[in-house]
């Protein structure tokens, strides 16, 4: 009687082991389960040359051909305004820039860019707008998380939407020179047939928009 008494306990006590390292497994299992998520890096992608500025008034837009893009999706880009370069020019040269900054509109343009570089289907017309304040200066970080923008090369840029005022540069914006790069500008130029008429023309702008992507990879 003694002897199954005793082989009744340990066989008890071997069960409860078993069940109880079992738990252990399971719970072990769910923790690293939880924990297998990976974290995404951020590629910061940069254009920029020789400086350069220039103002831009209303109607009027400039875009930047990007080529040569890591690979992933585009979170955002930072574009630069009012930047302390003009201030810098100006004390080397001696002279004052005509500056009278307001808070100016701009809208976002993303095209697509043709195989000879020319400018393609347009993928953004100004759904996305943003203020740039008469006091800001420098770096203005756009999102573009939910924008498709295309792959591999693409033109990207801004047009002014709110009013300028005439013969005042309320705005600059700081731009680069690089012969690596091609951007368009539309600008208003006199008729001279009718000098009360301003006629838009597309040209192939002198230097581009200064640019920081960043990427998720």
């Amino acid at each position: 009687m003694r002897k199954i008494l005793l082989l009744m306990m340990l066989f008890s006590f071997c069960s409860t082991a078993v069940f109880s390292q079992n738990k252990n497994d399971e719970t072990t299992l769910d923790e690293l389960i939880i924990n297998s998520k990976a974290k995404k890096k951020i590629k910061k992608h940069k254009l920029s040359g020789r400086p350069a500025y220039n103002s831009i008034d209303q109607d009027e837009f400039i875009i930047t051909g990007v080529h040569d893009i890591p690979k992933g999706k585009i979170s955002n880009v930072t574009f630069y305004f009012n930047t302390s370069f003009v201030d810098f020019v100006d004390y080397v040269s001696g002279e004052k820039f005509n500056t009278n900054y307001i808070d100016v509109k701009l809208g976002l343009l993303i095209y697509e860019m043709k195989d000879n570089k020319e400018i393609g289907e347009i993928v953004s017309d100004c759904e996305l707008t943003f203020m740039v304040p008469h006091n800001h200066k420098g770096a203005y970080k756009i999102d573009l998380s939910k924008i498709d923008i295309p792959d591999d090369k693409f033109f990207i840029g801004f047009k002014v939407l709110s009013k300028t005022n005439k013969g005042e540069n309320n705005i600059y914006i700081r731009l680069f020179e690089n012969d690596e790069y091609l951007s368009f500008s539309e600008i208003y130029v006199k008729d001279f047939s009718n000098p009360e008429k301003d006629t838009k023309m597309i040209i192939s702008n002198f230097a581009h928009l200064k640019m920081t992507f960043e990427i998720l990879q």
